[in-house]
């Protein structure tokens, strides 16, 4: 193994750093990877038993690919090596010691299902509705808890209503779970250090055990994580972890940026290795990157470098629509395969939210364009996506069985049972299930038996659902694609359901049925004699076309989440805006704000030769259109240095005039100014009594500060930044707003 022809400097000098705290701070595309594998395969050559070395990471991929590079450098000694997640490796000591705690060692792992269903049945055995706080957010809160290495003996101040139910609920879920020798996700961090505070003894025999440790992207532990490396280190203190603080965007998910940024202070003589050469991207792109992490505070200081050429400019688009934007990509993407060469593989379109994936499908779809998503499936195959459209499914045709089992199956207290029932009814007289519901609805005699007889509570569940049907099929011909679509999901109660739940999972398919109907609001705006039936037609396009994998020629979509350790020769950063990049819920905290930042960072950063960036003026949000303002990350770097282009319109928007001229920005053509910024916002001022500046009060947000106004006459409005609900976009005609 030859350390001066594999690594630079720096590298080497980290890799040969055998004892004592070690802290690598990894810059993006700095070698990171390489510079671990290279350590622990160095620790074995030089003499260290593989087993006693603890290497820790965040995936079971990266382990494996890890031990694949280990073994070829050091051979076979490196299957001794004690390496993996958290969390695999800890819920093997805890079978090993499982007695300690109370366990079995033959313990059962809950996953989330099993988890929210134990906890369900807690609620009812102590009394508590399910009704109004769903099992769900429960347990979102029993994880929250449990990242923060707080058990139920802890909550000593119970402050409100959902937390004097919550806690009880989080001592006797804990005590189910002993009962049941079973464990959930988080318990196999929590009781490994609940095993090593209990048992001093267990606690030594592991120290000894592990007198190397090593851990991968530790700006990613929570505190669970970083109490139990610091504990078994403390022994043998020969500590090594890799990570890079700019990077640390997990916030939401329980990480602690502060484990990374404190681990000075921690270990007092660490020894610190800065990794801040980039192999990995051009010169421009990583000033880009620069530019943007530099206005974080809180962070370790790096300046990261590459002997890379310059490479191309990097292209920041604004787009007058998001379907614009969606076109605009397909455009680049014909661009840089006629003129690099490149495959569909090169390339990457990077998201905020899953919702936002919606129009970047139709934009590939409606131009051939191979695609797959990482971390998600595509939109029209999500779950709640496809609980909606079964009901427009039903309403257009009514002989589509598939879509009414579907919806049954959906609807509280009918089974498998009822559903074999109707389906057999359905056959014995030719008809279809829909169908068979309807004519029982008619007859009042919803079972077949006695109609002057009190119904059953499944027989009232499928009256109510005939009701639905019948009502929207009596009315569907008067109500245009967008109407129909936002009635159905208001009768059915899927958004409200979903917002009680209360999770990051449930707000997450919230906007995804809310970007359901901005699609086909925008398919009914946009569409001459626009009908339920040409939509659910465009649809079957996308849930019927060929599944891609990753070995497929084919463009990838994912969240900047998703992304982070990948690479691409071509990225796309979409949705540049306030409100969807950063997110509304993080315009109030500076934390929070510097990891939106942190996000963007990540995006860029995963570019190797050409980065295009765009925003849109307005785009489909919740059902109707949104007036949008750019991202407050693009005015802290220095658009001169971009190639900004402030592109014409794209594609067909009806009832709008718009002319084209090269080079002018949409903001101008879609007024038809040819003057200044300064006019236009002067267009915008007419004194309807709220301004940009003014100080506002409304009944259900509060208190409020506009940000910006925009439209005139009844489609004015104005986008607030309100004290406590966040950003909101209002139009002033129905707003009833006070000004202060």
């Amino acid at each position: 193994m030859n350390l001066d022809k594999e690594l630079n400097i720096e590298q080497r000098k980290a890799v040969e750093q055998i004892e004592g705290p070690c802290m690598i701070v990894a810059g993006a595309g700095s070698g990171k990877t390489r510079v671990l594998t290279y350590k622990i395969a160095y620790l074995i050559e030089s003499g260290i038993n593989p087993f006693d070395i603890l290497a820790l990471t965040f995936t079971n991929k990266a382990a494996n690919e890890m031990k694949n590079r280990i073994h070829k450098l050091a051979g076979a000694a490196a299957e001794n090596l004690w390496m993996g997640t958290f969390h695999s490796v800890f819920a093997k000591i805890l079978r090993i010691e499982a007695q300690y705690i109370g366990y079995d060692r033959n313990f059962t792992i809950y996953d989330d299902d099993d988890s929210v269903k134990l906890i369900e049945n807690v609620m009812k055995e102590l009394g508590f509705s399910t009704d109004n706080i769903k099992p769900k957010t429960v347990y979102s809160y029993i994880k929250g808890l449990k990242n923060k290495c707080i058990l139920p003996d802890d909550i000593s101040v119970r402050s409100n209503p959902f937390e004097k139910i919550a806690a009880p609920v989080y001592k006797e879920y804990q005590i189910r779970l002993i009962k049941n020798n079973a464990m959930d996700f988080d318990d196999l961090l929590i009781n490994p250090i609940l095993l090593f505070r209990q048992n001093p003894e267990v606690l030594k025999k592991y120290q000894n055990r592990f007198k190397f440790i090593l851990v991968d992207e530790y700006q990613d532990t929570n505190l669970a994580q970083y109490e139990i490396v610091k504990t078994l280190s403390q022994l043998h203190g020969n500590i090594s972890v890799v990570g890079d603080d700019a990077q640390s965007i997990y916030r939401w998910r329980g990480a602690e940026i502060e484990n990374i940024l404190k681990f000075e202070s921690d270990f007092d003589t660490c020894h610190v290795f800065k990794l801040e050469q980039n192999y990995r991207s051009t010169k421009n792109i990583l000033h880009l990157a620069d530019e943007v992490i530099k206005n974080n505070k809180r962070q370790i200081k790096k300046t990261l470098y590459t002997e890379n050429h310059d490479g191309e400019k990097v292209t920041l688009s604004e787009v007058f629509s998001d379907r614009d934007e969606g076109m605009m990509i397909v455009k680049w993407i014909f661009n840089e395969i006629q003129n690099r060469k490149l495959n569909f593989k090169d390339f990457v379109i990077l998201y905020r939210t899953n919702a936002q994936s919606r129009i970047i499908e139709d934009a590939l779809r409606t131009n051939s364009i191979p695609y797959i998503i990482v971390g998600g499936v595509k939109f029209y195959q999500r779950k709640e996506i496809k609980d909606v459209l079964a009901y427009l499914k039903v309403l257009v045709n009514p002989k589509d069985d598939e879509a009414m089992t579907r919806i049954l199956k959906l609807r509280e207290g009918i089974g498998e049972q009822t559903v074999e029932k109707l389906k057999t009814m359905a056959k014995e007289i030719a008809k279809s299930i829909a169908e068979v519901l309807l004519t029982m609805l008619d007859e009042k005699d919803i079972n077949g038996d006695d109609k002057k007889r009190k119904h059953t509570k499944i027989e009232n569940e499928l009256i109510r659902v005939a009701e639905i049907i019948k009502k929207y099929n009596e009315v569907k011909q008067g109500l245009s694609p967008s109407e129909l679509a936002r009635s159905i999901v208001d009768e059915i109660g899927i958004l409200r359901e979903l917002r009680n739940e209360g999770t990051d999972e449930s707000m997450d398919r919230m906007y995804n049925v809310q970007e359901l109907l901005s699609g086909i609001s925008d398919y009914t705006d946009n569409t001459d004699e626009a009908t339920l039936e040409g939509f659910l037609h465009e649809v079957s396009l996308v849930t019927d076309i060929d599944k891609y994998d990753t070995e497929k020629n084919a463009v990838t979509l994912m969240t900047t989440h998703s992304s982070k350790g990948l690479e691409f020769p071509v990225v796309f950063i979409s949705g540049l805006e306030e409100g969807i990049f950063p997110l509304s819920s993080s315009m109030l905290e500076q934390e929070e704000m510097e990891e939106e930042r942190r996000l963007f960072y990540v995006a860029i950063t995963r570019a190797m030769h050409k980065l295009y960036m765009s925003y849109s003026l307005q785009r489909y949000r919740f059902g109707s259109v949104s007036y949008q303002m750019k991202s407050r990350f693009l005015n802290e770097i220095d658009t001169k240095k971009l190639d900004y282009k402030k592109s014409s319109v794209l594609t067909k928007h009806k009832s709008r005039q718009v002319h084209h001229e090269e080079g002018s920005s949409i903001r101008y053509e879609l007024y038809g100014s040819k003057t200044n910024d300064d006019t236009i916002n002067d267009i915008f001022r007419e004194d309807l009594g709220v301004k940009k500046g003014s100080v506002v009060f409304h009944n259900n947000f509060g208190k409020g500060k506009v940000i910006e106004v925009t439209g005139r006459g009844d489609s004015k409005k104005a986008q607030i930044l309100f004290d406590k609900a966040g950003v909101k976009n209002i139009i002033l005609k129905y707003a009833n707003l006070t000004v202060k």
